[in-house]
């Protein structure tokens, strides 16, 4: 029991800071003008951040922008047509914290004594990248409400370590207007066929 509130408050933390990045985004967000200024993707279709370094595919008719407001070229955000502000699959790639780590680092170890084995966390290795996959929906009610009650929590988390370097990357998928059903399913397309440019 120790062991399961250990990691759900390692996953509420790792939320909350998805929650502080959405929100300062937020107040540069039109969802209106956001699905209307840059083309529908075609089924099939690959696309990339600005900077080359991850490529994905995206359900049809989704668009594709860099994440503002800084439009960082290592940030994409990929949104449904006719979604909310918090219906948005973002990407993005960062250099790592070399004195204290990021808490996603935890969960790179695959030690059940530091991280209990749970339905809601799942280790794989994504184009060559050692990744880790938190599915927060799946996470028991307690000690808090349910994870679909919290607006602007996310859905699924993914983190891993870009190929042959230190950089780590990081796809976070929320929904909000739309079903979770709906959003879950471009979010595992998107994860499925993330790559990595080499």
């Amino acid at each position: 029991m120790t062991r399961r509130l250990l990691l759900f408050m390692g996953v509420l933390a790792l939320s909350f800071g998805a929650v502080v990045v959405f929100a300062n985004w937020r107040s540069t967000i039109d969802s209106a003008s956001r699905s209307d200024d840059t083309p529908a993707l075609k089924p099939g279709e690959r696309t990339t951040t600005a900077d080359g370094r991850m490529s994905f595919t995206a359900p049809a008719g989704w668009t594709t922008r860099p994440c503002p407001p800084r439009e960082d070229p290592a940030c994409a955000q990929v949104s449904p047509k006719g979604g909310g502000e918090g219906d948005v699959v973002m990407l993005m790639i960062t250099a790592p914290n070399p004195v204290e780590g990021s808490p996603m680092d935890l969960f790179l170890v695959d030690d059940p004594v530091i991280v209990p084995s749970d339905p809601a966390v799942q280790r794989f290795t994504l184009d060559g990248a050692k990744a880790v996959r938190l599915d927060s929906y799946k996470l028991p009610p307690e000690p808090m409400a349910s994870m679909d009650e919290m607006p602007g929590v996310s859905d699924v988390m993914v983190f891993g370590v870009v190929p042959d370097a230190t950089d780590e990357f990081m796809i976070m998928c929320r929904h909000g207007v739309l079903p979770a059903a709906q959003m879950r399913a471009g979010c595992d397309l998107i994860v499925e066929s993330l790559r990595f440019p080499r």
